[in-house]
């Protein structure tokens, strides 16, 4: 940054120079540079070096950008859908005649914001080789986690909550269920549902290596285990210290953090419709990854 600064300086004493001896000649065989120069830095110098610094050359408009009205209605749409995504509100922005694209809305965003979105540091990472799924149903994700314990207000201070959730890779469709303990019992009862509440048939389905899921110091299966059998879903885990693996159903459970903060459930059964509902509208929002459309949509249209 120092020799940065230096260069200006330089100009300074070659502009004070030439001002000096009022001879731009002279000051360019000394400073080592040209006449047009010379001449260029003595216009722009005002006694400061800040002026003899490179300026922008971005235009101050352009014919295409975007129009206040246009603006107005992002921002609107933002604050009223922007806890759903970006996608969301690109898609409820489409709807009343925004035309823009989903990268210049997300400009518009950051600049009225004032955002400034830094760089990502360059890491080289080994890449991670995913399968990927073609039709609904050929993997399915599950995971369990606790319901924060500031959010329950009701039963004894020691009783937790879990929530059990199944997403679907390809439609991205998930499925909710909140239970009172976490082991193989509650897991298996939630298989008894699950194709139901996706509406497809579920071919197989894949978990990390909990407790509630697999039985690490036997070979004994557990009713989980027992239950995908009987139902003739083939079972799949991730390598152990690779949550990447299920990372889809582990980026949602990102979600329901940002859902579940502030909240307090007065009864199980406030618990129970809030989380229905929440899901239910999960399931309807717009993503980027399925093409602007919700979950609902991709498997409507592939049935």
């Amino acid at each position: 940054m120092n020799s940065i600064s230096e260069i200006y300086r330089v100009r300074q004493r070659a502009v004070e120079y030439a001002i000096k001896h009022n001879n731009n000649l002279k000051a360019a065989v000394k400073y080592k540079t040209s006449c047009q120069q010379i001449k260029r830095w003595r216009d722009r110098y005002d006694g400061t070096v800040q002026s003899l610094m490179p300026r922008s050359r971005r235009p101050k408009s352009h014919p295409n950008q975007h129009t206040q009205e246009e603006i107005n209605l992002v921002m609107k749409k933002y604050r009223k859908f922007g806890y759903e995504g970006l996608s969301e509100v690109c898609v409820k922005a489409r709807k009343e005649g925004y035309s823009r694209t989903y990268d210049s809305m997300c400009k518009i965003i950051r600049k009225m914001k004032g955002d400034v979105k830094e760089k990502p540091k360059k890491l080289h990472k080994r890449k991670k080789k995913i399968e990927q799924v073609k039709y609904p149903g050929e993997r399915v994700q599950i995971d369990i986690k606790h319901v924060p314990e500031e959010c329950i207000q009701f039963g004894a201070r020691d009783q937790k909550y879990y929530q059990i959730t199944a997403l679907d890779e390809y439609t991205r469709k998930r499925v909710l269920r909140i239970v009172d303990e976490k082991s193989t019992y509650q897991t298996s009862k939630f298989l008894e549902v699950l194709e139901k509440e996706l509406e497809f048939v579920v071919k197989k389905v894949q978990t990390d290596n909990g407790k509630e899921f697999k039985n690490s110091e036997s070979e004994k299966k557990t009713l989980f285990e027992l239950k995908l059998e009987e139902k003739g879903i083939e079972y799949g885990r991730t390598r152990p210290y690779s949550p990447w693996k299920n990372g889809k159903v582990e980026r949602s459970h990102r979600l329901d953090i940002k859902y579940h903060a502030g909240k307090k459930f007065k009864r199980k059964e406030e618990l129970l419709r809030a989380v229905r509902k929440y899901n239910t509208r999960y399931n309807n929002i717009s993503r980027k990854v399925l093409g602007f459309k919700s979950s609902n949509e991709v498997l409507k249209r592939v049935q």
